[in-house]
């Protein structure tokens, strides 16, 4: 049978394509897990955790008690992937203050030879 000028040979339109990797993750961060403070979350609400934690202290605690220290340029990278995302317009986070380039300095609170980084 010929198809009349406008008509669509599949009226109901291709199915939804699968989109296992998201569906994965999805299940995962679903699952229940145990975190510092002995209570269970799932896990969306732990990786919010860690994403504040990291941006706010430069330190993650991950569950179970190991603790990570960030780099000034991991701290950078992390602040840049919470502000994209949260504010969602935007692909590229410009970090600059009166045209020139902002200077982050991270001091470690713990850090015996009292030593400083710097990331551009």
């Amino acid at each position: 049978m010929a198809w009349k000028p406008g008509q669509s040979g599949n009226p109901n339109g291709r199915p939804p394509k699968q989109r296992a990797l998201t569906e994965i993750l999805e299940k995962q961060g679903s699952r229940t897990i145990e975190d510092i403070d002995g209570k269970n979350r799932n896990g969306k609400r732990i990786v919010a955790r860690l994403l504040w934690e990291g941006v706010t202290t430069g330190a993650v605690t991950f569950p179970g008690g190991r603790k990570l220290n960030l780099g000034p340029m991991d701290w950078k990278d992390l602040l840049k992937f919470l502000y994209v995302h949260i504010d969602g317009a935007k692909s590229e986070v410009d970090l600059k203050s009166n045209g020139e380039g902002l200077i982050v300095e991270v001091r470690y609170a713990n850090n015996s030879n009292n030593t400083t980084e710097s990331a551009p």
